[in-house]
């Protein structure tokens, strides 16, 4: 079995954990909370040579969903919100 692709860092604009989450095997991932950072979190999708299918909000807060829109433009995931 091949483990999950996982990465997790801090987002702007208070801090908040960004995760993207993706499979080995179809390379196929999501994003958990973008904050604000889209281009940098394109930037390590990019990296880890994932194609991201959605992006995930854990809650409405400012800090967890700024960069959604410009992520949703960039690879026309669908957004989810609890």
């Amino acid at each position: 079995m091949t483990e999950l692709i996982r990465k997790t860092f801090a987002v702007p604009p208070l801090g908040c954990n960004c995760s993207i989450l993706g499979d080995p095997v179809t390379k196929l991932a999501v994003v958990v909370d973008p904050g604000g950072a889209a281009e940098r979190i394109l930037r390590e999708v990019q990296d880890l040579g994932l194609t991201v299918t959605k992006i995930l909000h854990t809650h409405a807060h400012f800090d967890h969903f700024l960069a959604s829109g410009e992520m949703k433009a960039a690879t026309a995931a669908t957004l989810c919100l609890h």
